[in-house]
């Protein structure tokens, strides 16, 4: 195609051309309005003057007429897979490009836009008209289920070319989720946390898909503690309680409707942790010795605990004959008090080289079993007092929550304690620092065991540190008064503080230290699952994941009593787990991805990016089909790009130009000849006008 238009390329500076044509323009008229016959002439002069310096060019070019483009954005975010609606939108991005190209003049660029956490569609629509020349910008259209994290920007999208936005979803479609409004971080043992929330059955463009009531689940730690019907689209209050300290995994899961578009949303899950208010220890001392002070200390550095700390200092024994028992104290010793009122407030209840005095009695240590038994923590750190007929061991209602009886007196003589195959694999005492620097102990007392694990041996093997398990509490038993030795140092001394945390927070039930644990951590795009057990063989884990698959782990040893499994690019979302009676929950991305918040296809969020370009909104699904609107093209400036069943194409009209040549208007001589015929008309005219002025006169 060729077109040819005027342009000038000055002899001279610009402005010395405008000056020029000014003041010859300023002559020119000065002299027609003083009357000069010849003022036309020299106007046509100054003209042509300025046509001569501003050398006229008449230019043709070359041109090629270029396509319109027209950018299909493909969503293949998460929320797309469902119900089909990937496969509706490559139908229809294929169908689409079909039509264009049979347009003719349109060139298509096709983009896809991604998301597993959100899908940022308005950006990507910004970005889309950013990288294509706005020459040539025909329209733009959007396929998708119409769900954007940036809707809020759609307003303010400014494009020069219709944006069109093709639904995906059906027409009936909807879908069930729950919402969480309020929940704490952090709680207290024992009591319980407030959870509120909400289910909607949401259907298309918002509205409520239906009403009644959905049966809801609260799960902690995947243990299920409610399950109620709540009504639909109002606020629902749970109380989850908090039985134990540490990282509690809590889980609301609505009930599924048939139907509905997925499940991923019907399950909020957070994670509360439960604090102790006050960690209440009991301690009680026999006569005094050097390591009761190492207890004390202990306890007592710690501002979270509530140290109640008694020492027997007098036997029975030594009073005279008819005096009581209260009457041998220096304060009077509140045995009732203690083991029978207040018993339970307490979390750890220590005996720290206790005898059998007389203090408490049959009943007090019936009692001290039934706190164990269901849920409280005992320690006996037992001295040579723990053989013979004042044992706590020869308690018939204490003995038989111990995990070993006596043995014999103690034995006497130096000996480096040791950590054994149980207690390598146990979270109380694997990993302790500088095992094979230990200094020696000087004392150890035999027993049988008989139940519980060993986790520290003397010489020859001898059980020194046994933990166990009795109903819904827990016992230590620490067969051996010298671990003061390691806090003065003795021989290179030893963890005595770490030692005796571990030891403490293990009978208190805490998380960390539990010997069969179970945990899913995101790391990047990867989930890691850890298992630490007992057990050489763990077996596989049973992983749900967040598209509902069940799938069989396989785990590897890590260390002794510690297993492992990773998987690699994991899909994003929340990932549950079983081993056994262990449940564990973790993400990779985000537990609760903006992208799944809601689904079902909806025209609003994208619906002022349309109207702000004139462009339409269409559902283009019929079933499993697909129904595209009409295309056409307009000029542009149109009225609307859109209407009802059309979408339309601004038509630009763009061109590359390949080459351009350039000819004078006229050659120099044609105006200089001009200026010269122009001038000397002005003097003939103005000069036969002056001869015949003073004839004239002369007659006269």
């Amino acid at each position: 195609m060729t077109a040819s238009a005027l342009a000038f390329e000055p002899l001279v500076p610009t402005w010395a051309l405008g000056a020029l044509v000014s003041l010859a323009l300023v002559v020119s008229v000065l002299s027609i309005w003083r009357g000069a016959r010849g003022g036309p002439l020299r106007l046509l002069a100054a003209g042509a003057l300025a046509l001569l310096l501003a050398n006229p060019q008449l230019r043709t070019s070359e041109r090629t007429p270029l396509d319109d483009v027209a950018v299909i954005l493909v969503d293949q975010s998460a929320s797309q897979r469902l119900d089909g609606r990937d496969g509706i939108a490559r139908a229809a991005a294929d169908a689409l490009a079909a039509r264009l190209a049979a347009l003719g003049g349109i060139e298509v660029v096709r983009r896809e836009v991604g998301g597993e956490n959100e899908t940022r569609l308005v950006e990507a629509l910004a970005g889309a008209a950013a990288d294509t020349p706005r020459g040539r910008l025909a329209a733009v259209f959007a396929i998708t289920d119409g769900q954007a994290s940036d809707a809020a920007r759609a307003g303010d999208l400014a494009l020069d070319a219709p944006a069109h936005v093709l639904l995906t979803g059906r027409d009936d479609e909807f879908d069930r989720k729950i919402t969480l409004l309020s929940a704490p971080r952090y709680g207290l043992v024992r009591e319980s946390a407030r959870i509120a929330f909400r289910v909607d059955d949401v259907g298309p463009e918002g509205a409520a898909a239906g009403t009644g009531s959905a049966v809801v689940a609260l799960r902690v730690n995947g243990r299920e503690v409610a399950r109620q019907a709540v009504p639909l689209g109002a606020e629902v209050s749970f109380e989850a309680p908090l039985e134990h300290p540490g990282a509690l995994i809590l889980e609301l899961e609505a009930e599924e409707r048939p139907g509905e578009l997925t499940t991923r949303n019907n399950i909020a899950v957070l994670n509360v942790t439960a604090i102790r208010d006050r960690l209440r220890v009991l301690l009680i001392s026999g006569e005094p010795h050097a390591g009761e002070r190492v207890w004390r200390n202990l306890l007592k550095s710690d501002p979270a605990v509530d140290l109640v700390h008694f020492t027997i200092l007098r036997p029975i024994e030594k009073g005279n004959p008819g005096e009581l028992a209260s009457e041998l104290a220096l304060i009077p010793f509140p045995q009732d008090e203690l083991f029978i009122d207040r018993l339970s407030a307490f979390d750890l209840l220590i005996f720290d080289r206790y005898t059998y005095r007389g203090v408490l009695n049959a009943f007090h240590f019936d009692n001290i079993a039934r706190y164990v038994e269901n849920g409280g923590a005992v320690l006996v750190a037992s001295g040579p007092e723990y053989a013979g007929a004042l044992s706590l061991a020869a308690r018939r209602n204490f003995s038989f929550i111990l995990p070993a009886l006596p043995e014999g007196a103690a034995r006497e003589g130096p000996f480096r304690p040791r950590i054994s195959e149980d207690g390598a694999r146990h979270p109380v005492t694997a990993g302790l620092p500088e095992q094979e620097f230990w200094g020696r102990w000087l004392r150890i007392m035999p027993a049988a065991q008989r139940s519980g694990r060993t986790l520290m041996t003397g010489p020859d093997g001898a059980p020194l540190l046994i933990l166990d398990r009795v109903g819904e509490g827990r016992v230590g038993l620490l067969l051996s008064d010298h671990v003061w030795l390691w806090a003065r140092g003795f021989d290179g001394g030893g963890p005595h503080a770490e030692l005796l945390r571990r030891i403490a927070h293990w009978l208190m039930k805490e998380p960390e230290l539990e010997e069969e644990r179970l945990t899913l951590t995101g790391a990047g795009d990867d989930l890691v699952i850890r298992r630490r057990t007992m057990s050489d063989e763990p077996g596989p884990v049973s992983l749900v994941l967040p598209s509902g698959e069940t799938r069989e782990i396989a785990l590897d040893e890590t260390a002794p009593g510690r297993f492992e499994a990773r998987l690699a690019n994991a899909e994003h979302g929340l990932y549950r787990a079983r081993a056994g009676e262990l449940f564990a929950v973790g993400a990779v991305g985000l537990a609760a991805p903006p992208e799944f918040d809601d689904v079902v296809a909806d025209s609003r969020p994208l619906a002022p990016a349309a109207e702000a370009s004139r462009g339409g909104v269409f559902r283009i699904r019929r079933g499993d089909g697909i129904a595209l609107p009409a295309l056409r093209k307009a000029n542009a400036g149109a009225a609307a790009y859109a209407g009802a069943g059309w979408a339309g194409l601004v038509e630009r009209g763009a061109y590359r130009i390949d080459a351009t040549r350039d000819a004078p208007l006229a050659p120099p001589w044609f105006w200089l000849a001009l200026i010269a015929a122009a001038l000397l008309g002005a003097w003939l005219l103005e000069g036969r006008t002056g001869r015949r002025r003073p004839r004239a006169g002369f007659s006269a």
